[in-house]
């Protein structure tokens, strides 16, 4: 496999720091901060107060003031370097409304509490970026169901219990019904069905003989079979995509967050308010008392970071994961979303995906319309006790059409070819064509495509019909593709599946460009090759047979099933049964990047307004809420801006 294709952003130095260090002091700073409240609220020494603030500067918000002064060294404008500032401004401002005597232009009082508050709620934010960040997101304890743990070597007459990584090539072992396979190997003796969809995706049985090629990590569904091994399982495909999910480091990681992006224009913009206030009052006064308007520079610094910036783009993720889940849309990583709108490459899996990935009774076709009935009847009782995808599909179908069935007194499976059942005296055999004529049964078949599975049915050597069954194509995947193909993105169908499924389901939904029967390591390939020549790729995938292939795109979505084993490290899981969801992706994207840059916008603008309420439109004394009651009101109004994401329309 070529080198993994790495898409990191620059990373801020706050992200060198673990999760567990903003969580220590977070617990500090808001116990602090509580007491400052407190002696706040009960005017308490001033003096008690500074130690307080001095804690929370000094061993609560130490994190930012290394990781601005890196950021500095290289260059860099951050959200750290912006909460440093602002809380080392109302810090030394607070310092000299304490212990100097002279006059300071500004509030009557302090803004201690307004630093700590602004520390306590920077870090809870920064902590959850963090600790995003570190989630591995894998679902390592499970994926061991996958690896058999023993196998049964034959000697001779002999069956002897080994662990499977004792195997060595050459080796005859016995696989029974219900079991997985331990090696790679080929059919040495007996026949089978083996479901191999965690390697091709494909969720068909498939018919293995003597001769036949076998997967590790497969399961054999139907008969014993005695497997002459030929790989290892350390060497398999399915340990393959089992290394690359414990191994991989998530290559999509964002390492730049919303808040940083904002910082570095805001920042800029905030220093020269504070600078531009402090200059217009010192030309006012003729260039004197430069200390006592130095406080209008360091309030308006002070409140150049608000509580408002620091949730803007926390309240927009929030509530665009709120609205998304309304439409059944489980954003795990809201960076997937820019990943999506700027992909030019999409790469869609078949089954399960463009599909359902369940058979369906697609058409009935009796001999005659009198026969009807009782082909429905006799394939609906053979197939009862029956397990497999054939046979769920017609259990389905007799459900839904109320069927009676007839009491089955034995039955026999015959692996890639049908069963028979006998129903009292009635023998009732169900399966394929070819099978049937060789059984002396004449069938005529018709109206019939190729491309698709059908199940003949015959009662006592008499042919009564077939069914044809299909795997359907999901809701609005057409009208999908079409978005996309607007959108001018390139999109190719890949999938373990034969060229015949594959081509069948391309054509329905107008996608061009495929490849069939196509293993894991294989998809995973060509994504890297893809991104390797510059483009930024996308995923849409469901199986097992998928994971590699998810891992190494910029953006990996999946629609939610029982059998997925990725589900807690993907970008984007769809909980719906159509594709329409995908358009919505885009329109999630596009409200959510406008509700954010709304809410830096507003956040900015209230925090200057409310300095210059502070320092020019208010004379005499203030209760000491002003300021944090006016810090709540803006938080409040990005709060109700970010509430519009819970409808996506």
């Amino acid at each position: 496999m070529s080198a993994t294709v790495t898409n990191f952003a620059v990373r801020t130095a706050a992200f060198d720091f673990a999760a567990r260090a903003y969580t220590y002091r977070l617990v500090l700073a808001f116990v602090f901060t509580c007491f400052i409240l407190f002696s706040v609220v009960f005017d308490h020494s001033r003096t008690g107060i500074f130690i307080l603030s001095l804690s929370v500067y000094l061993f609560c918000t130490d994190l930012f003031h290394r990781a601005a002064l890196k950021d500095l060294a290289c260059g860099r404008l951050s959200f750290a370097l912006m909460v440093s500032l602002s809380v080392t401004a109302a810090f030394v401002y607070s310092i000299l409304k304490t212990f100097v005597s002279a006059p300071l232009f500004g509030l009557p009082g302090d803004l201690y509490l307004e630093g700590a508050l602004l520390a306590v709620l920077a870090l809870w934010v920064m902590r959850r970026e963090v600790q995003r960040r570190e989630q591995t997101k894998v679902f390592i304890k499970k994926l061991d169901d996958f690896l058999p743990k023993a196998a049964r070597l034959c000697r001779g007459r002999r069956t002897f219990k080994v662990f499977a990584h004792e195997l060595a090539p050459g080796d005859i072992i016995l696989v029974k019904p219900g079991e997985r396979i331990p090696c790679d190997g080929v059919v040495a003796k007996g026949a089978s069905a083996v479901d191999e969809s965690i390697i091709t995706g494909n969720m068909l049985p498939t018919a293995k003989k003597k001769g036949s090629v076998i997967f590790a990590g497969t399961l054999n569904k139907a008969d014993e079979i005695y497997i002459e091994v030929t790989g290892l399982l350390a060497t398999s495909v399915v340990m393959d995509i089992i290394n690359a999910i414990k191994n991989s480091e998530i290559n999509r990681a964002p390492g730049v967050c919303f808040l940083d992006r904002a910082a570095k224009f805001y920042l800029p913009l905030g220093i020269l308010y504070a600078g531009g206030v402090f200059l217009w009052l010192l030309h006012a006064s003729g260039y004197q008392n430069v200390f006592y308007y130095s406080g209008a520079f360091w309030l308006s610094l002070a409140l150049v970071c608000t509580p408002a910036f620091v949730f803007a783009a926390w309240l927009g993720h929030s509530f665009a994961y709120a609205g998304a889940a309304a439409h059944k849309i489980i954003l795990q990583n809201v960076d997937a979303l820019d990943h999506l709108a700027e992909s030019d490459t999409l790469f869609f899996d078949k089954t399960g995906t463009l599909t359902h990935g369940e058979l369906r009774v697609e058409g009935v076709f009796a001999e005659t319309a009198s026969q009807l009935k009782q082909m429905l009847e006799s394939v609906s009782s053979a197939e009862q006790m029956v397990d497999g995808p054939f046979a769920k599909a017609v259990n389905l179908y007799a459900k839904e059409h109320n069927i009676k069935l007839r009491k089955v007194i034995s039955f026999d499976v015959l692996p890639g070819l049908g069963v028979v059942a006998n129903c009292g005296r009635d023998k009732i055999v169900c399966g394929r064509e070819t099978w049937l004529r060789e059984m002396g049964i004449e069938t005529q078949v018709e109206m019939f495509s190729g491309d698709k599975p059908l199940i003949c049915v015959a009662k006592n050597g008499k042919f009564l019909g077939h069914l044809t069954l299909s795997d359907t194509l999901r809701p609005g995947a057409a009208d999908a593709v079409r978005f996309l193909q607007q959108k001018d993105k390139e999109l190719v169908l890949i999938s373990g599946d034969n060229e015949l499924s594959v081509s069948s389901i391309a054509k329905q939904v107008g996608i061009e460009k495929m490849s069939y029967n196509v293993l894991p390591k294989t998809k995973a390939e060509i994504i890297n090759n893809m991104r390797a020549a510059g483009h930024k790729v996308v995923m849409v995938g469901d199986g097992f047979n998928d994971i590699i292939a998810l891992l190494r795109s910029d953006a990996s979505i999946v629609f939610f099933s029982g059998r997925n084993l990725y589900n807690n490290w993907v970008d984007i899981i769809i909980k719906r049964n159509d594709l329409y969801s995908l358009p919505d992706l885009f329109k999630i994207n596009k409200k959510l990047k406008r509700v954010i840059h709304g809410n830096f916008f507003l956040s900015f603008l209230f925090g200057a307004g409310l300095a210059f309420y502070v320092l020019f439109g208010v004379r005499g004394s203030l209760p000491w809420y002003t300021v944090p009651g006016g810090l709540a009101l803006g938080l409040g109004i990005v709060f109700l801006n970010s509430a519009r994401l819970l409808r996506i329309r």
